[in-house]
């Protein structure tokens, strides 16, 4: 209503009866007295009674109801009725009513509940009423969309969304609201007029009463219409990529290719059968040729520290790539930026290894089969899988190259074992460059070269598939003669072909899109992380076959 701005107040009231409380019109009298005008005995009706006044006892049970309505407490005895004070008319004829403070109450006995703590100024969200369909919020965001339509459509989801999720709703009982909620935020926010929002929400109610009806709470048919579609796709992924027996078995490298790809042949017992007075595990004396700087030298372990300061090996760690500078096509180490044919960029001792000739690895330790290194028992040393995924670290000692680290995880990427070995002889150079081991770790190995191959038979038997990059390395150094391999540097070839190979992070990065072995020199490579990612590019390459 409009406020009165008093242009009729010197007007008198035509209706001489008038007792309208807010007439616009005077009722004063013409003459100099001003009296007011007599009232008519009949009040008309309009016009408001006072309040009858209440008796004390009424007075009394009516601050009664509302203490008990306030607190809760049901008998309401907690307020001194007795300091009540009565309606009293101050100078403006307002009624004012003053009630006393509420006394302290008595500790509640075992019949009385406990009085409600004073309210604190930041108060927690209502929880979910799971029974009755979701209300709207009433600060919701604007949309072209009116609040009634809205609301109707989140009726309509949430009508689906329960029948949905009946079967898991005692898991979560506000999982319907949830999602109804979140699938007509999304149909709002998407939809640019009431029609098309109307539309879409018809179709999202469709595509909910279709879906599967979940018995889990990571179910892919939980969520909205994306999320569940997204879900769907993830699960359909992971099916097409499992990596059963029947998918990956022709994958594996044929026995008659073990040599080209310089794969110990596990059909030869020359390896396996070495007498012990040939066998002769440290090298110390033995007169090498350096793996880093070609220099001939002597196998020794005295003075390492010493030789280490002095730099006796300078070579580059780098590889090296082709690169046009000047008009001219060099090749570039990626170590230091220098030329091939250049000096070395690091100083350290010399090194050795025997690289692939398994006559020479088996004098140092003697290899065995997988079947030999289980034994004829019922059961051998454990529960075989049918696919696994193994990755080795190397350093280098006395005996040359010798495993450091062996890393095997399932067809899921879950580590079934990681250790480090305990070397037998000195140790020359642990390579965290490259293997990511440092001193200190290695001098918390427990387990030698046989142990750590023993307790890797407890989960690769002779018909488990092994999959890694470069495997024939893994398994010399891990002395180890299996059949069952599959070599992702074989799944995906090298352009020249053997035996050149793809690096591993090369084919990560191109087909899944990621990055590996990207650590500082500092830590060097992630045995588990290249596990994976082996199994992960044969997932992917699954995949491709099967569509």
């Amino acid at each position: 209503m409009f406020s009165n701005l008093g242009l009729l107040s010197s007007a008198r009231c035509p209706d001489p009866s008038c007792g309208r409380p807010r007439c616009f019109f005077t009722h004063a009298e013409a003459s100099s007295s001003k009296s007011t005008l007599p009232l008519k005995k009949d009040i008309p009706s309009t016009v408001r009674q006072p309040a009858k006044r209440r008796s004390e006892a009424e007075e009394e049970e009516r601050v009664r109801g509302v203490v008990r309505r306030v607190t809760g407490e049901k008998g309401g005895k907690i307020i001194n009725t007795a300091s009540v004070q009565r309606k009293v008319e101050n100078g403006n004829g307002i009624s004012v009513r003053n009630v006393a403070t509420p006394r302290t109450p008595l500790p509640p006995t075992t019949n009385q509940a406990p009085a409600r703590p004073p309210s604190t100024a930041v108060s927690t969200p209502a929880p979910v009423n799971t029974a009755r369909p979701p209300v709207l919020p009433i600060a919701l965001k604007p949309s072209p969309h009116p609040r009634p339509d809205r609301q109707k459509g989140l009726n309509t989801l949430y009508t689906q969304y329960a029948k949905l999720y009946a079967p898991i709703l005692h898991l979560s009982p506000d999982l319907a609201h949830t999602s109804a909620f979140a699938q007509e935020a999304e149909t709002a926010s998407s939809s640019s007029n009431v029609r098309i929002y109307k539309t879409a929400i018809h179709q999202a109610a469709v595509s909910i009463s279709k879906r599967s009806p979940p018995d889990t709470l990571d179910h892919p048919s939980i969520g909205t219409v994306k999320e569940s579609r997204v879900a769907h796709e993830v699960a359909e992924k992971e099916k097409l990529s499992k990596l059963s027996r029947e998918k990956i078995e022709k994958y594996c490298l044929p026995i008659d290719q073990f040599q080209t790809w310089r794969y110990p042949n596990p059909l030869d017992t020359s390896l396996t059968d070495i007498p012990p007075e040939e066998v002769k595990v440290n090298g110390e004396g033995e007169e090498r040729v350096c793996s880093r700087c070609k220099v001939p030298f002597v196998v020794s372990s005295q003075d390492i520290e010493e030789r280490t300061k002095n730099g006796e090996c300078k070579y580059h760690y780098g590889r090296t790539l082709p690169e046009r500078i000047e008009g001219r096509r060099k090749w570039i180490y990626t170590c230091c930026g220098k030329e091939r044919g250049e000096g070395g960029c690091q100083d350290y001792i010399h090194v050795f290894s025997e690289e692939d000739d398994d006559a020479a690895l088996a004098r140092r330790v003697p290899y065995k089969t997988t079947a030999q290194v289980i034994g004829k028992g019922d059961g051998g040393l454990g529960r075989w899988n049918e696919v696994v995924a193994m990755d080795c670290e190397m350093i280098y000692t006395t005996a040359g190259i010798s495993l450091g680290r062996v890393t095997i995880v399932d067809e899921n990427g879950e580590i079934l074992l990681d250790e480090l070995v305990r070397q037998t002889v000195p140790v020359l150079d642990v390579n965290t460059r490259f293997s990511g081991i440092t001193p200190d770790q290695l001098q918390t190995a427990v387990m030698d070269l046989p142990a750590v191959r023993a307790a890797a038979c407890m989960f690769i038997g002779t018909e488990t598939i092994i999959v890694g990059h470069g495997l024939e390395n893994d398994l010399r150094a891990l002395r180890l003669l299996h059949s069952k391999v599959i070599d992702t540097a074989v799944v995906f070839p090298h352009d020249k072909g053997p035996p050149f190979r793809r690096a591993l992070r090369d084919i990560v990065k191109e087909k899944l899109g990621y990055f590996i072995q990207d650590r500082t020199s500092d830590l060097g490579h992630s045995s588990a992380v290249d596990a994976k990612s082996t199994l992960e590019a044969l997932k992917w390459k699954v995949r491709e076959d099967s569509e």
